[in-house]
């Protein structure tokens, strides 16, 4: 027998053995459901209502994808907005300041504010201002975040001035120039960049004490010009501003104005790519299509039921601060890169991102007597979300871990903003002097009503809706992280 008849014989054989002949192709001409609905093939290919469902559904996941890689970025530059929009910033040299520690917070939106620290708060533009100087109060806690709120240096207490003062010179992304000597250098990987500082009362002073304070010892201004003497400092106290990033297809314009300002190598290769599919392209205009305006929206919507639901009931492991607590973390693992292992934790990121801003390693490891840590609960001891309805309380045990303060804060779980509750500050801390108990612990309520005689320890809630704490600790204490010290969970009393 010839060769190429034998070769041929095994072909047939090899191809029938394989299911390639045509009684073998059951599935090519068929209907299946799924969450999208009936989807039909017809000889193998997508109907064209198939092909518009797949199309629908893939646009729709990219966006709500979108929503939850880019909230660091699009939260960080939602305070850079508002800085300009609702605080009356003209330029990069130009500081807002909250110059009371409590009252005429409440009224703004911002993510999980203290009522307690005189707040300081700017953003450089290096695209504009190239090199540029930031002069650092002494014992303050502060921090450079880039414009995907990631941390760049800490400022302070924290920082390599170790809470002296002193000069921090940013330096733009890519930035090949002479570097002068006297500064602590911050390689930036983007233009805009967050620089807050959180000074306490002690030394700030509050109203204009406060304004003078850091009009006197906070700076920034381009190293080429020096210091600006037409800078603003800008009371933000009783200005009700919103710092947090849209919830709804605005999020979209807003991020498509970061890539159009911020350089290409401020983004991967895929987050650029799941942007271009998306109609976000540097040096193009952003214009989405009805149909794409819509599916757009949708994913915000689905997103955003995502990222409430992994901050208030997540899967993470090693949330819990806790065995026997309810009290969780904000840095899950205590990663303020949200690195587990080699990869990055997604989870654990969206959750910060979603609950809270100001991202540093100050935040997150331990740092004895100088850094800050947060302890977060959204549940009562019988593991159910907090209401206003109810009366609850929170036992503070005695000695309470805390070098310069402690503050107990309260904050509505859809704004993740200061609960609007009518008080002048919705929280109770060391400066409010709160009565003790007779064992040295401290009592705090929780109710639409204060109970009788618990007025100073009393926080007011809203019947109908939620609320949730964060437990502050500034110069956490041993005890706090050998957990010889823990808090008690929030009980339902009535």
């Amino acid at each position: 027998m010839k060769k190429h008849t034998i070769l041929t014989i095994v072909c047939m054989l090899f191809i029938a053995g394989n299911g390639y002949a045509k009684d073998n192709y059951p599935n090519t001409t068929a209907k299946t459901e799924s969450p999208i609905g009936t989807l039909e093939y017809k000889g193998g290919f997508p109907t064209q209502t198939t092909i518009d469902k797949a199309f629908d559904q893939l646009d729709r996941q990219r966006a709500t994808q979108a929503y939850l890689e880019f909230m660091p970025m699009t939260s960080v530059n939602a305070i850079f907005e508002a800085h300009i929009r609702d605080y009356g910033w003209k330029s990069p040299s130009d500081i807002q300041i909250y110059v009371e520690p409590g009252a005429g917070k409440a009224g703004a939106i911002g993510l999980t504010y203290n009522t307690e620290s005189v707040y300081a708060s700017a953003h450089t533009d290096l695209k504009k201002d190239g090199p540029t100087v930031v002069e650092v109060p002494p014992n303050v806690l502060g921090v450079v975040d880039d414009s995907w709120q990631r941390w760049q240096s800490d400022l302070g207490n924290a920082g390599p001035d170790k809470g002296k003062g002193g000069k921090y010179l940013l330096l733009p992304p890519g930035y090949e120039g002479t570097v002068p000597d006297g500064y602590f250098v911050v390689k930036c990987p983007t233009y805009r960049n967050w620089v807050m500082v959180r000074g306490f009362v002690q030394d700030t002073g509050t109203g204009d004490k406060a304004l003078d304070y850091y009009s006197k010892r906070f700076r920034i201004y381009p190293l080429a010009t020096g210091p600006r003497e037409d800078a603003q400092y800008t009371s933000m106290t009783f200005k009700d501003g919103n710092t947090t990033h849209p919830r709804d297809v605005t999020y979209f314009e807003l991020l498509n104005q970061i890539v159009q300002y911020e350089p290409a190598s401020a983004f991967t290769p895929y987050e650029l790519g799941l942007l271009k599919a998306l109609g976000i392209e540097k040096g193009k205009a952003f214009s989405p299509d009805t149909r794409m305006q819509k599916l757009l929206a949708e994913g915000i919507q689905i997103g955003e039921a995502i990222a409430k639901s992994n901050a208030y009931a997540n899967r993470l492991d090693g949330v819990r601060i806790y065995d026997d607590r309810k009290f969780e973390y904000l840095f899950v693992g205590g990663k303020h890169d949200f690195m587990s292992g080699d990869a990055l934790w997604i989870d654990a990121r969206t959750l910060f991102h979603y609950e809270a801003i100001v991202v540093t390693p100050a935040m997150a490891r331990k740092m004895v007597g100088v850094g800050s840590q947060y302890l977060a609960a959204y549940r009562d001891s019988n593991d159910d979300f907090l209401m206003g309805d109810n009366v609850y309380q929170l036992t503070l045990p005695k000695n309470i871990p805390a070098k310069n303060f402690w503050s107990v804060t309260t904050y509505h779980p859809d704004t993740r903003s200061l609960l609007q509750n009518g008080q002048d500050k919705p929280s109770v801390s060391t400066y409010d002097k709160p009565d003790m108990n007779s064992d040295g612990t401290t009592t705090i309520w929780f109710a639409p009503e204060a109970p009788k005689g618990k007025e100073k320890n009393w926080v007011k809630t809203i019947p109908g809706e939620g609320w949730e704490i964060l437990l502050r600790l500034y110069g956490p204490l041993e005890p706090y992280f050998d957990q010889s010290w823990k808090p008690n969970d929030i009980v339902k009393v009535q």
